[in-house]
């Protein structure tokens, strides 16, 4: 009905008539925005909660695999050096002569 005044009023010549004053239309934008931020924010703490969740579940997995391939690597070294302890003595000889080397440069 607002729409059918103001084309009316236009057509005389007449400015159109808002139906609520500026400052009045003006305040309750403002009171939508802040609420909407409000509510807004609440969403992001939610959804901050569970990325952080998340982080910390993948990382957990994360660690859990590096245990496992850790151990695997432990135990195939000790097995390693039980069968060949001169090759593992004499390659930690040539490595340290390396970084010795490396070291006086």
């Amino acid at each position: 009905m607002t729409e059918s005044h103001q084309l009316t009023a236009a057509a005389a010549g007449a400015p159109p008539v808002a139906s609520e004053p500026a400052s009045s239309t003006g305040s309750s934008q403002q009171d939508n925005d802040s609420t909407a931020k409000s509510s807004g924010g609440n969403g992001d703490r939610a959804t901050g909660g569970r990325t952080l969740s998340d982080v910390k579940d993948k990382i957990a997995g994360a660690q859990e695999v590096v245990k496992k391939k850790y151990r695997v690597v432990s135990e195939s070294t000790d097995d390693y050096v039980h069968e060949a302890p001169w090759k593992a003595v004499t390659m930690a000889l040539i490595g340290g002569l390396i970084i010795g080397m490396l070291a006086r440069r």
